[in-house]
């Protein structure tokens, strides 16, 4: 054997190299990290490394301890039960150090099953059963989380929870290298008080969080991560059945999140959202989310404004505003106040508002949309409660002025028909994907010839089969569209003569 072979640094790249090669078949990575195991002693411990370090579930290491193996591994064709651990005794002292010799090796590790955790039932609380864990994804029963303590390594860099408990405190404490939170609380979980206070407790005792997702923060949280300095992310999620966010009078401004660069919120409403970002700056922001339940054209002003003096105007460069349950419109609402707030950030590559009453896109307001967003790639405008307003005449001539656009949703009108491709030249060929929603067509021929003439890169018009709640008249409408595409764009297509197409297709 090579004497490069001898060094354990060397061996490590090499089958580290072979782990990678093989990707996630993991049907093929075990057979060939265990026979590299097997060839010699100088392989053995780098791929046994290897071998264990991802896992999903405890349930192959726990095969390791022999009164265990024949339960896990019965011989025959009987598959294993979920509950297989069901008054199995816990592990005892010397069963214990059997399963911690292969515990080591453990860098990622997920737990989904909450089942065999009562096996660890005898060891002491202060046992760190894997010392080298990186990655830690404990999604259980809130009753299960008494046995957290005993997979917090010191080492461990990110952590993905189903439960928040007063156990936050000891992983800050127990995993000062802590970079990557996130708090998956189940849509259906109530958040009370005291999990409010655990979540504040344990977040201002992290000292390196790079990312951070969890379920609305209080001030004193806020306060703290806005001094934190390795904070990049930050994604709040409020559980359906919270309760409602009561608004502190008394809070005062945060200090800078001077590195910040994602923010999202995905909440009932708004109010919470719109309280951190009026008290906040965000000097550093590139990307800024929100999902509500409910975002009535009030709220959607407020939110953009608070956005729009977030000092984030020579950075923000993807802005998605969305929500999923239309409201009453209220009678003093100004539907073009929202989308003038976000004109501020020249620098937009993405913008997608799917809103309900609280924008109004007409061919004026789109060509002033595209004159301040001189770099966009994305661009979704949707409000379901609006008619379409916005003419082939208008859309061509804002296109002039985002020559890197590829992706674009609005809703339209395609009957009156403004717009002579014979007549005016002009070629939007950067343009890939035009989705027009819910927009009626009458003359499917005439609009496939204007498509075809100025998109060049529009295969299809994106129709019901892409969204399921378009009616079926524009389905129809827009499925004579593309048969005319598909046409034009075919070798048979003779002089541009494309009449009764459709009705032969």
């Amino acid at each position: 054997m090579h004497r490069a072979l001898l060094i354990s640094e060397v061996l490590s790249e090499i089958f580290a190299h072979v782990n990678e090669e093989l990707g996630p078949r993991l049907a093929g990575k075990k057979p060939s990290l265990e026979a590299l195991a097997r060839t010699c002693k100088a392989f053995h411990e780098p791929a046994m490394d290897l071998l264990w370090a991802d896992l999903d579930g405890i349930t192959p290491l726990l095969g390791c301890v022999p009164r265990l193996h024949r339960l896990i591994y019965p011989s025959g064709s009987k598959p294993l039960t979920w509950d297989w651990s069901e008054g199995v005794e816990p592990l005892s002292e010397h069963e214990a150090h059997q399963f911690l010799d292969h515990a080591a090796r453990v860098r990622s590790l997920c737990i989904s099953c909450s089942e065999d955790l009562h096996l660890f039932a005898a060891l002491p609380i202060e046992t760190c059963i894997f010392p080298r864990l990186l990655s830690l994804a404990f999604k259980v029963r809130r009753l299960q989380h008494k046995y957290l303590c005993l997979f917090l390594s010191p080492t461990l860099r990110r952590c993905v929870l189903s439960v928040i408990n007063s156990g936050l405190k000891s992983l800050a404490t127990r995993c000062a290298a802590l970079e990557h939170l996130s708090l998956m609380v189940p849509g259906w979980a109530r958040q009370s008080a005291d999990d409010r206070t655990f979540l504040s407790d344990g977040v201002l005792l992290c000292k390196r969080l790079v990312t951070l997702s969890c379920p609305p923060l209080d001030w004193a949280a806020w306060k703290y991560l806005s001094g934190l300095p390795s904070l990049l992310r930050v994604s709040i999620c409020e559980p359906r059945s919270a309760s409602r966010w009561s608004l502190d009078p008394d809070t005062v401004n945060f200090a800078p999140f001077l590195n910040v660069t994602t923010l999202s919120f995905f909440v009932n409403t708004a109010a919470y959202a719109i309280t951190v970002m009026q008290h906040s700056e965000f000097p550093s922001l590139k990307e800024f989310e929100m999902v509500a339940d409910v975002l009535p054209c009030s709220e959607a002003e407020q939110l953009c404004r608070a956005l729009s003096q977030c000092k984030a105007k020579q950075t923000l460069e993807h802005i998605s505003i969305t929500s999923h349950i239309p409201k009453v419109q209220e009678p003093s609402c100004n539907s073009l106040t929202a989308i003038s707030q976000l004109l501020y950030f020249t620098r937009l590559r993405t913008v997608r508002l799917n809103l309900h009453h609280c924008i109004h896109i007409d061919n004026h307001v789109l060509l002033q949309v595209m004159s301040n967003w001189p770099h966009i790639r994305s661009l979704e405008l949707v409000d379901s409660q609006t008619l379409p307003e916005i003419t082939f005449r208008g859309l061509f001539t804002a296109l002039r002025l985002c020559p890197h656009l590829h992706t674009l949703r609005i809703f339209m009108d395609a009957v009156n028909i403004d717009f002579d491709p014979t007549a005016e030249k002009f070629q939007h060929t950067t343009l890939q994907t035009l989705d027009l929603i819910q927009s009626d067509v009458a003359d499917a021929e005439a609009v496939a010839r204007i498509i075809f003439s100025v998109l060049p890169c529009i295969n299809r018009i994106l129709t019901r089969r892409d969204h399921w709640n378009d009616s079926l008249v524009s389905q129809k409408g827009w499925n004579e569209v593309n048969r005319c595409l598909d046409y034009l764009k075919s070798p048979a297509a003779v002089g541009g003569d494309i009449i009764g197409v459709v009705a032969k297709s």
